[in-house]
C-alpha cells in the first residue's frame, strides 16, 4: 500500500515525458504518372514515400501505409525541386559593404530578410534550394550561403552556411569608382579598382598576401586573410563573376596561379572558350543575361546556344535566374536552352542536380533518391513544355505552395 504513490508519480512522469516529445510528421505518399528522378531513369506510374522530411522509398508497386497522407498526382509529372546557384537577393538593405574594396570575411547570411516577399515568389517558381551572395560592387565581396525558402528562421533554412567566396571581375566592380587625381576625394566612390588591370592586380595581391600571412601565422589573426587562406587551401570554393573572354581568361589565369577551386558565373562569352573551360574542369553558371540581346556588362557577344556549346564540350553547366523576381523563371530558361541546342537531359540537370553539385549540397537535394530531402514539384505536364504549370511544391515533405 505504501508504494502506490510512487507508482502513480512514476506513471505521471512517463506521461509528461511522452507529451513533451515532438509529434512526428505524417507519412506522405506521392502517386505520380511520371517521376523524373534526374539521377536515374524516369519511373512510370510510380510512388514516392516520404517520412520525416526524407524520401524513404521511390519506385513502382510500393505499399502505401494506411495512415499516410496521399498526394494523388496520377495524371501529373513529379520532379526534384529546382536549385538556383545564382545569387538571389533576399536580404535587408545593401548587399555590398562599400567602405572597402576587399571584404572577404563578410557573410551575407547576417543580412537575410525572413519577411522578404521574394520568398513566396521563389516557392511559386519551384525553387526549393537557392544561393544568396554578396553584391557585385566590391572586388571580393564576401561569403555566400545556401538556403531553402521555408522562411521560419535562418538556422532552419540554412543548407550550407559558408558556400563560396564571391569575386567580381570585369566592369561591375569598377563601375562608379573614380581616381582622385589632383582634387581630394569627394566620396567613397573615389576608390580602386578603376581598370581591368587594377582588378587583376588587386585579386592577385589579395591571394599573395594571404599566402604570406599563412606562412608567418600572424597574430592577432585577420578575418579577411583567414577566409582567403581557406580559399587557397580549397576549404572554401571561389565563385568568380566573369562575362567576356578577357575576364574569363583572367579568372583562369588567377585560378591556375593560386590553384583555386573556382566556378564561373555569368560567362556570356563562355562558348568562345568552351574547350579551355572543359580542360580546366571549371563549372559555369549561366544567368538570364546569357540568353538576352541586352548587353548588361561589357558589350558581350551573345550566343543563344551558349549552354549547349559548353555542355557538348564537357563543361558542367548550371542555369540560374538571379533575382527570381523580374527575371525569367528557371523552367523557362531550361526550355529556352533546350530549344537552342542544349541536350534535354542536361537541360533538366542544369536546374537541379548540377547546381546542387556546384554548391556542394548534392547529397541532400537535386535529384529524387531514397535518403535525400523530400523537395519536389508536381507539374501539370512535361517540365520543358511551354504550357506546363507548377501545381504543388514540397520542401522537406511539406507542401509550401499549391496552385489555385
Amino acid at each position: 500500500m505504501k508504494r502506490k504513490p510512487i507508482v502513480l508519480i512514476s506513471l505521471l512522469l512517463i506521461l509528461t515525458a511522452t507529451d513533451a516529445l515532438p509529434a512526428k510528421d505524417p507519412v506522405v505518399a506521392v502517386k505520380a504518372s511520371k517521376i523524373i528522378t534526374i539521377s536515374a531513369k524516369p519511373i512510370t506510374d510510380g510512388i514516392i514515400l516520404i517520412e520525416e522530411g526524407k524520401i524513404k522509398q521511390i519506385g513502382r508497386d510500393i505499399a502505401i501505409p494506411e495512415q499516410a497522407t496521399l498526394i494523388d498526382a496520377s495524371n501529373k509529372t513529379v520532379m526534384p525541386g529546382l536549385v538556383c546557384a545564382g545569387p538571389v537577393a533576399v536580404t535587408k538593405g545593401d548587399q555590398n559593404e562599400q567602405s572597402s574594396e576587399i571584404t572577404s570575411a563578410f557573410r551575407i547570411a547576417e543580412a537575410i530578410d525572413l519577411d522578404s516577399k521574394l520568398m513566396q515568389h521563389i516557392r511559386q517558381n519551384g525553387v526549393t534550394t537557392f544561393h544568396v551572395a554578396p553584391g557585385d560592387r566590391n572586388l571580393i565581396g564576401g561569403i555566400g550561403t545556401v538556403l531553402k525558402p521555408t522562411a521560419k528562421s535562418v538556422g532552419e533554412m540554412t543548407l550550407k552556411k559558408d558556400s563560396a567566396l564571391w569575386i567580381t571581375l570585369g566592369s561591375a566592380s569598377t563601375s562608379g569608382n573614380r581616381p582622385p587625381r589632383s582634387s581630394p576625394p569627394q566620396n567613397f566612390y573615389y576608390r580602386r579598382p578603376t581598370t581591368r588591370m587594377a582588378v587583376a592586380w588587386m585579386v592577385r595581391k589579395s591571394f599573395f598576401d594571404a599566402k604570406q600571412y599563412a606562412k608567418t601565422k600572424q597574430k592577432p589573426s585577420d578575418p579577411d586573410m583567414d577566409i582567403l587562406t581557406a580559399a587557397l587551401k580549397g576549404d572554401i570554393p571561389v565563385f568568380m563573376l566573369a562575362s567576356i573572354t578577357t575576364d574569363i581568361r583572367m579568372a583562369l589565369d588567377i585560378a591556375a596561379e593560386y590553384d583555386l577551386n573556382i566556378t564561373l558565373l555569368q560567362c556570356s562569352e563562355g562558348y568562345k572558350l568552351a574547350s579551355t573551360l572543359a580542360d580546366s574542369q571549371i563549372p559555369v553558371i549561366l544567368g538570364p543575361d546569357a540568353f538576352s540581346r541586352r548587353s548588361y556588362y561589357s558589350n558581350e557577344e551573345i550566343n543563344w546556344n551558349n549552354a549547349g556549346i559548353l555542355s557538348k564540350a564537357g563543361v558542367k553547366v548550371a542555369l540560374a535566374s538571379y533575382s527570381l523576381n523580374n527575371q525569367t523563371d528557371m523552367l523557362t530558361l531550361s526550355t529556352f536552352a533546350l530549344r537552342h541546342g542544349l541536350d534535354r537531359d542536361q537541360a533538366l540537370r542544369a536546374i537541379t542536380l548540377t547546381p546542387a553539385e556546384i554548391l556542394g549540397v548534392a547529397d541532400r537535394v537535386g535529384s529524387l533518391k531514397a535518403g535525400k530531402d523530400a523537395d519536389l514539384l508536381v507539374l501539370s505536364g512535361d517540365p520543358l513544355a511551354a504550357t506546363t504549370r507548377i501545381d504543388r511544391v514540397l520542401i522537406n515533405g511539406k507542401t509550401v505552395y499549391q496552385a489555385d
